[in-house]
């Protein structure tokens, strides 16, 4: 039965995501750093009406938002005073939010402050009201938050973009009234984690920063790994490098290991304190600690010190802010109140970053005597399931068994060879990974990636839980291994990542035990369980549409381009002086009065004046580049060191602006603008992109297939009004239509307008080439139809027409399907002039209509004109 209770809701991390999401309403406002609005809107991209991401995640780009409004918008605050900015007016508010359990009572007789600290002091009040992790959060004298994204989110990648952000927008405001970071330090508290944080040197940048601030950061980072150096090559003091370590390289007081020579733990930690001066000296420090459950250190004792070093290192120069990931809010069941952001498994699977598990999770209730059935059971489920499957790189679906002892593995070794050589599988499949591993063997686990590796089957003692990337892992076994409950937790859940733009699912193998432990450890750190996760994706339906690889007409259409070219006589670099302007004239305010004397009440001046004196307004050499450079397609540096030169105070008076853009585009005229026609071919369907791979997934058969991830109830309503609507189910005796299917119309008018052209085409195709749904398909890198039109926001769309209708001649006819209502909508007229305005270009040979209709279907007047074209063609 499930626990009615076991969600708890994150308040603040709920009202930080509403305030961030009416900051970009509004476009990022932020007077003092307008930069920051340009680096998140870059993020972003337009595709037709929907709002697309280019290369973040919708987690990692939701915590990038929270991110920068914490930091900007309410001035990178405490944690405890985050809490006061939202629900300081209201002490149970605070409180509730805090997680401090406070009669009425109690409320009524003490304040905000004595309550604070009391957490903060008083450790039996603290054990308890069970506030230890708050304990810790309070305490801390720095500004310290927690993104808790689970796993598959892309907690590195994030990692990496906030630094990235930080690093420019540092550059353009050296001295800021906000610090922005000039290095980082990045902890992971094993091995593992660090060999996974080296893809913090392999993220694409550029696509996370405007080019001119790419160009910058890129020949300005300096990344190093600690990991096997006695020292770091990182200067003192310096600046823009980003270092990667784990805790042990710099821990304060590092404990010596047993059996390990005086001499040689002496030598360690000399080193280790020799690496931590040398960081500590770093100016505009920012601190990532990747696992953050790994920071706390006196409430869970068996864990890292990374605190200690953290609050070491702000005591010799202070840090900008500690930005902590995890996969889990919750320790214990205690919700870690210093997370800002949280996206947990179940909101991973049902966005497809995660694989869903839907009937996936297999529990044994096993004697000894029965374990080889279960193996076998488990292997012939395995390769029933994923044996022919693999990812766009050609890697095979592999399966990990997760072992406690060696003499479990060897015994289910067997087991699990005699399973595979009964279903026709090769036993060279199998790796086994241990701690005892030869150097061959962990090679081999290390080339678990590459698209030709043959091991499927994965034996580990020790070995791929936490930080262990393997995207070809689509299962997951323990059996009879109850070991430690995080362990179990991170090696049942390591399957579940999901492949970019498919949708896999996983499938875990456990016993009745560890399917115990799971359950309770899934309800400790992610307040959910078995059955929950299992029913994920219970909410949505996926709809397999078939692409037939047949060939289709390209709709060659000539655009009108405004293209700036270089005069002959155009200057190589553009000069700027200080411009001469006039001193700014005072502000003259004079008085009025009513005169009465006249046969009207009429304003008149009495003759008083007074002279206001102007004030003077500035702006920053970095603001006034952005303009410059942005609006004039200049580079960023060039002007930056023109502008400081000028001004070597760093700001310049703002009424001096106009007169150096003056010259910006006097020394501009070296270039000039044409209007040029140029023909383009556009194709209804792109197959492969720009390096000839494949835009869309194969299926066994090898035919190009994508997948709709819907609502049940939309998909439920879709099919009840008959707007999925497949092949089979309509004539097309000439092959005419259906490039995909089934097709997905929006409305029952779309369906109507659809059967009456292909019913009339189905007696006569006169010389149509091809008819075809294409507002289904909005996607504009898997096609060329769509056309750009200027928003009410003042920005660029992209607009997907429903049908076009194409003749052999090359003419085509494109149609849009409107409601009555929707006559004079201000976003339908500017689509409908975008096209319009192409269709007027002599050389091109389309015609364009809205078909408007008041009912479900539509009439045949509506559509005459369409028909008549058909049988007469030509515009």
């Amino acid at each position: 039965m499930k626990n009615s209770n076991i969600a708890v809701e994150n308040v603040l991390v709920n009202d930080l995501k509403r305030s961030a999401k009416q900051w970009r309403s509004q476009g990022y406002p932020c007077d003092d750093y307008p930069l920051i609005g340009i680096l998140l809107n870059y993020q972003v991209e337009k595709l037709g009406d929907v709002l697309t991401l280019k290369f973040l995640r919708d987690p990692q780009f939701l915590a990038l938002e929270v991110y920068w409004y914490v930091r900007l918008v309410l001035k990178t605050p405490r944690i405890i005073d985050l809490y006061r900015n939202y629900y300081g007016d209201n002490k149970k508010a605070f409180f509730d939010a805090l997680g401090v359990p406070l009669s009425r009572d109690a409320l009524d007789f003490v304040e905000i402050d004595q309550i604070v600290n009391k957490i903060r002091e008083d450790e039996s009040f603290v054990k308890d009201k069970r506030l230890q992790a708050l304990n810790e959060a309070v305490k801390l004298d720095y500004p310290s938050y927690i993104l808790a994204l689970a796993m598959g989110a892309g907690k590195t990648v994030l990692i990496g973009t906030i630094i990235a952000t930080e690093f420019a927008m540092s550059m353009c405001y050296p001295q800021g009234i906000i610090n922005f970071m000039k290095n980082a330090l990045v902890f992971a508290p094993g091995t593992t984690i660090i060999e996974s944080l080296r893809e913090l040197s392999s993220i694409p940048y550029e696509k996370v920063l405007p080019p001119n601030l790419y160009q910058d950061f890129v020949v300005n980072l300096k990344i190093e790994y600690a990991d096997n150096k006695k020292d770091l090559q990182t200067q003192k003091e310096s600046i823009y490098n980003l270092i990667v370590t784990n805790t042990e390289k710099i821990s304060l007081r590092a404990r010596q290991r047993r059996n390990q020579a005086v001499l040689s733990f002496q030598r360690d930690e000399v080193l280790a304190n020799l690496r931590l001066q040398k960081i500590a000296s770093l100016p505009n420090l920012g601190i990532f600690s990747d696992e953050a459950h790994h920071t706390y250190g006196n409430t869970f004792n068996k864990l890292k010190r990374v605190r200690e070093t953290i609050n070491f290192i702000n005591e010799n120069k202070p840090i900008v802010a500690v930005v902590n990931t995890t996969g889990t809010p919750y320790y214990k069941q205690q919700m870690l109140r210093d997370v800002i952001v949280w996206y947990g498994l179940g909101d991973g699977i049902r966005d497809n970053i995660l694989k869903d598990l839907d009937k996936g999770i297999h529990q044994y209730e096993i004697a000894e005597q029965e374990e080889q059935e279960v193996f076998k059971d488990i292997v012939e489920e395995f390769f029933g399931s994923y044996g022919d499957v693999q990812l766009p790189d050609g890697a095979k679906a592999k399966i990990a068994f997760y072992f406690k002892t060696q003499e479990h593995l060897n015994s289910s070794q067997d087991f699990i060879e005699k399973a595979m050589v009964g279903i026709g599988e090769d036993v060279s499949q199998i790796l086994v990974n241990t701690q005892k591993s030869s150097v061959a063997e962990v090679s081999e686990f290390k080339r678990l990636n590459v698209p030709d590796n043959q091991k499927r089957v994965i034996l580990l003692i020790a070995k791929g839980v936490e930080g262990w990337n393997c995207p070809s892992l689509f299962a997951c076994a323990l059996i009879k291994e109850q070991t430690s409950s995080t362990y179990v937790l991170q090696a049942a859940t390591r399957c579940l990542r999901q492949i970019p733009g498919k949708e896999y699912s996983a499938k875990i193998f456990l016993d009745s035990a560890n399917a115990s432990i799971l359950d309770k450890q899934l309800r400790d750190n992610f307040r959910t369980d078995l059955e929950r996760l299992g029913a994920e994706t219970k909410e949505k339906e996926i709809i397999t549409v078939y692409i037939p690889k047949k060939p289709l007409p390209e709709l060659v259409i000539t655009r009108t381009v405004k293209r700036a070219v270089a005069k002959k006589t155009a200057k190589v670099e553009i000069r700027l002086i200080k411009p001469e302007v006039k001193e700014l004239s005072p502000i003259l305010r004079g008085t009025l009065a009513f005169d009465f004397s006249g046969p009207r009440e009429i304003l008149m001046p009495t003759g008083e004046l007074k002279e206001l004196p102007p004030e003077e307004h500035f702006l920053d050499c970095y603001s006034a580049t952005f303009r410059i450079a942005s609006r004039y397609h200049l580079p960023f540096m060039s002007i930056l060191k023109k502008l400081k030169k000028l001004y070597p105070e760093g700001e310049i008076p703002q009424h001096h602006l106009d007169g150096i853009i003056e010259q910006v585009e006097e020394q501009g005229a070296r270039y000039e603008t044409i209007e040029e026609e140029v023909i383009e071919a556009m194709a209804l369907i792109r197959f492969k992109d720009e390096n000839g791979e494949d835009l869309f997934e194969r299926d066994k058969n090898n035919s190009y297939i994508h997948r709709l991830r819907m609502q049940k109830s939309t998909c439920r309503k879709m099919r009840e009004r008959g707007l999925l609507v497949k092949k089979s189910e309509f004539e097309d005796t000439y092959d005419l239509s259906f490039h995909y299917t089934p097709y997905n119309f929006d409305t029952a008018p779309e369906r109507s307008f659809f059967r009456q052209i292909l019913s009339m085409l189905n007696e006569n195709p006169e010389d149509v080439d091809a008819f075809l749904f294409t507002g289904g398909l909005t996607d504009p890198k898997k096609t060329d139809f769509h056309f750009e039109y200027f928003g009410e926001d003042n920005r660029y769309h992209l607009y997907f027409p429903d049908f076009v209708i194409v003749k052999k001649t090359g003419e085509f006819y494109i149609v849009e399907i409107k409601a009555e209502r929707d006559r004079g909508n201000n976003v339908v007229e500017a689509k409908a002039k975008a096209v319009e305005r192409l269709e007027k270009v002599k050389t091109n040979k389309f015609k364009y209509q809205i078909v408007y209709t008041s009912g479900t279907s539509i009439g045949p007047r509506n559509i005459k004109s369409v028909k008549d074209w058909i049988k007469s063609g030509a515009k």
